[in-house]
């Protein structure tokens, strides 16, 4: 039977740009991407820290931490050749008084997962090595940096453009027909256009809708199968006086409770410091990036504990994101869901690729890309 596109890609954001990179290096030219809004990478793909991670986080024998050791080192080579703006600054997670056992135990897991640029710190190695840094302990993590999310994205896209793919912006899918070995899927938009598009490959990589976007073939009761919660996450800037002052990322311990890495200092190219995110659950599932002003006083509160130079008034808003987390979890941690579904063959589900999923993304790329391209 004749079809549209071999592949159907729901979603531009990073993971989604990396599936088509992928499949346009295995010669694959039959490639419509669908995106809801009017560019590339304008949803939780371009709202968050930008940091490329090391791996220390995640249970080792998740998704998590298997794709972000494989593709963090991928991703710090695909800069370098394709003149993407990163800088591997290191990072160090931060311990106070009273926090070391839980230092230790993160230490621990970072070796679990064969993490190598990694050695702890006490408090006057950590002032020779950031005089800003109060801190009882620390532990250094090498391969940590950050990266420009807009220029990655936009190289990825670049090469599914010189393949011939096909971008529909302003679009969503409304439904999903399995017709024997092919999927009719229903387009709506840009505007009032309304039609269906055929293939017999669908890569759902819809960010926040990735759940319901699974649920236009195997319905909305059905519990057994993943669902997500909102995490919203807001940043605030700091000001011009900090540029510069701090030249690695610094963290404090994880909030286990929402899953979190806490509220850690990053920057970008120009040195300009940030401190999120926050961590609040949106049960609603609202799209509601507004920063709340009345947050400053809590970001001040816990930047303060390890920048005891910060002033209340260095802090402004600045952005926020929603971070699509699985709402199943184990012992507090939620993984990547990702799985060519074997009830539904051709059909590919991306579901809660939260952190570390910019890491990770041309590591799920290639993997995706080769379930497909056999």
């Amino acid at each position: 039977m004749d079809v549209d596109y071999k592949v159907v890609i729901i979603g531009a954001g990073v993971v989604g740009l990396a599936i088509a990179r992928a499949l346009a290096i295995k010669g694959e030219t039959s490639v419509l991407i669908v995106e809801k809004e009017m560019g590339i990478g304008q949803g939780i793909s371009s709202r968050n820290s930008e940091v490329i991670h090391s791996g220390i986080y995640y249970p080792t024998d998740s998704l998590k931490a298997k794709y972000c050791l494989a593709g963090r080192d991928r991703l710090y080579a695909f800069c370098r050749e394709n003149d993407v703006w990163n800088s591997k600054c290191g990072k160090l997670v931060v311990a106070q008084s009273g926090q070391e056992a839980l230092l230790e135990t993160l230490y621990e897991q970072a070796q679990s997962n064969g993490i190598t640029e990694i050695h702890m710190m006490d408090r006057a190695e950590i002032q020779t090595l950031e005089p800003e840094v109060s801190a009882e302990s620390a532990m250094f993590v090498g391969c940590t940096g950050i990266i420009s999310a807009h220029e990655l994205m936009s190289a990825f896209h670049r090469t599914s453009a010189d393949a011939d793919h096909d971008l529909l912006l302003k679009a969503v899918i409304v439904g999903a027909e399995p017709k024997g070995d092919i999927y009719s899927l229903r387009v709506e938009g840009p505007g009032e256009a309304s039609y269906s598009v055929t293939t017999p490959w669908v890569v759902n990589a819809a960010g926040l809708h990735s759940d319901k976007t699974a649920q236009f073939l195997w319905g909305t009761n059905d519990k057994s199968h993943p669902m997500l919660r909102y995490l919203k996450g807001s940043y605030f800037k700091l000001s011009g006086k900090w540029r510069h002052r701090i030249e690695r990322l610094v963290y404090p311990i994880p909030d286990v409770s929402h899953d979190s890495l806490g509220i850690h200092l990053s920057f970008d190219q120009n040195g300009e410091m940030k401190l999120g995110p926050s961590a609040e659950w949106i049960d609603d599932r609202s799209e509601d990036y507004t920063v709340n002003e009345t947050e400053v006083d809590f970001f001040y509160r816990e930047a303060k504990i390890y920048l005891p130079a910060l002033e209340r008034n260095d802090l402004s808003p600045d952005y926020a994101g929603i971070r699509p987390k699985l709402a199943e979890t184990v012992n507090g941690h939620s993984d990547f869901y990702m799985k060519h579904e074997p009830d539904y063959p051709g059909w590919v589900n991306l579901i809660g690729i939260d952190s570390p999923g910019l890491t990770a993304a041309l590591a799920i790329g290639e993997d995706v890309a080769g379930w497909i391209s056999t």
